[in-house]
């Protein structure tokens, strides 16, 4: 059972944590609570003034509170040496710049938003602008209850970013346009603010282009949807010694690879050319090109003053008009080695999560090694490791990797 500190208790967030953690007793206890506010009468433990007063042992931090609180939460987290989930949003360079300083003793989780939904939108964000580029105006709209104090929210600002971390000029964020007489530019990203009412928090991008307008948009109904956040954040923090994390990391930790494709009756082409040329491959692939065979993944060692190796997939059915195609070059004067085989299957290992963890092809080779398995050819990127092996070894071989990386 994980036993969790609520900094900011008192709060809408702090009480939402506090009964997510009722909800969920056997994970989770709330050992104690902090708030200069007087509710003790509404929690089952002991409720403090200020974190110097707490006599319990806690195995994690959450905190909702404000940024002021937060110099106190790394202070105590650094003493204790409990890692801390900070929740609290407005925060400033000064408390982001400690909270950076503290994960290098002890591990801290920071973010905008708690909500998986929100973090699924930020990927769907940076997806979109990558995608329609700079022929699309970008404006970020925030929704949130009449209370809340800081805008524009946290959450805005992670949409922001995360479409100007895809364009290649210099994005400006600018805050509403009152008062500002003049056309909008082509890198602003504008940001407003809406208070009112009880709304838990609505977030929507507008990606605006001519004639068309396409938009991203999430809504919370409820505060639990940060509080169940809150909790599988400390959940994944519990037993990190350092570092600093975020919602992404608590997404893709055991999602490092999350789907696995076959595609049977493939071959592998693999040549050492002698010529000096450096367009060698080029012409390799136009002959190929030019007898209408369709190769998929491309290898091609660096070049050295003697050789050049080049390897590739096709479909076996392909593999006799490619040979013919190569021959019209070794006719015309290229000298080569040529390698062929057949009876093969492509494995294709997918993941958002590859994009976060190090060593995934790594685990992919020792996997296969202790099986008996050679890789004849494999490319990767930063989500997608395709690679083949012997037909007569697939099954096994895709039994292994599930098992390794938890795909169902």
């Amino acid at each position: 059972m994980i036993s969790v500190l609520i900094n900011g208790i008192c709060g809408q967030m702090g009480r939402a944590v506090y009964a997510a953690i009722q909800a969920q007793s056997g994970a989770f206890s709330a050992v104690a609570g902090v708030d200069p506010f007087d509710c003790t009468n509404t929690f089952s433990c002991p409720v403090y003034k200020t974190l110097d007063e707490i006599k319990e042992r806690a195995d994690v931090i959450i905190d909702f509170s404000i940024p002021a609180s937060t110099p106190e939460i790394v202070r105590y987290a650094l003493e204790k040496k409990i890692p801390a989930v900070i929740g609290t949003t407005g925060l400033g360079e000064r408390e982001l710049k400690l909270i950076r300083s503290a994960s290098e003793q002890v591990a801290m989780f920071q973010t905008g938003n708690m909500s998986l939904g929100v973090n699924l939108q930020v990927e769907l964000v940076q997806l979109a602008a990558s995608t329609l580029g700079s022929n699309f105006d970008v404006e970020i709209i925030e929704t949130h209850h009449r209370k809340k104090v800081d805008s524009p929210s946290g959450t805005a600002l992670m949409l922001a970013n995360a479409v100007a971390s895809i364009s290649p000029e210099d994005e400006e964020f600018v805050f509403g346009r009152h008062e500002k007489n003049k056309r909008r530019t082509d890198n602003e990203i504008g940001i407003h603010s809406v208070r009112g009412g009880t709304v838990v928090g609505e977030h929507q991008v507008q990606f605006i282009g001519n004639d068309e307008i396409i938009e991203v948009s999430h809504r919370a109904f409820s505060k639990q949807v940060f509080a169940q956040g809150a909790l599988r954040a400390a959940k994944f923090l519990v037993g990190k010694q350092t570092g600093l994390y975020n919602m992404k990391n608590v997404v893709t930790e055991h999602d490092a690879a999350s789907r696995l494709f076959s595609l049977e009756n493939q071959a592998v082409v693999i040549m050492r050319s002698f010529a000096k040329e450096d367009a060698f491959a080029s012409r390799v692939f136009d002959v190929i090109a030019e007898h209408g065979v369709f190769v998929d993944m491309i290898a091609c060692s660096e070049p050295d003053e003697q050789s050049l190796s080049i390897g590739f997939s096709l479909n076996e059915a392909s593999l006799s008009e490619a040979l013919n195609s190569i021959n019209e070059l070794t006719r015309n004067g290229y000298g080569c080695d040529i390698r062929t085989r057949t009876d093969l299957t492509k494995l294709t290992l997918e993941g958002t999560g590859m994009a976060l963890q190090h060593g995934v092809a790594a685990q992919l080779f020792s996997t296969l090694r202790k099986e008996g398995i050679h890789i004849w050819l494999i490319t990767t990127s930063e989500t997608r490791i395709e690679f083949c092996v012997e037909s007569v070894h697939a099954i096994r071989a895709a039994d292994a990797i599930r098992e390794k990386f938890h795909i169902g």
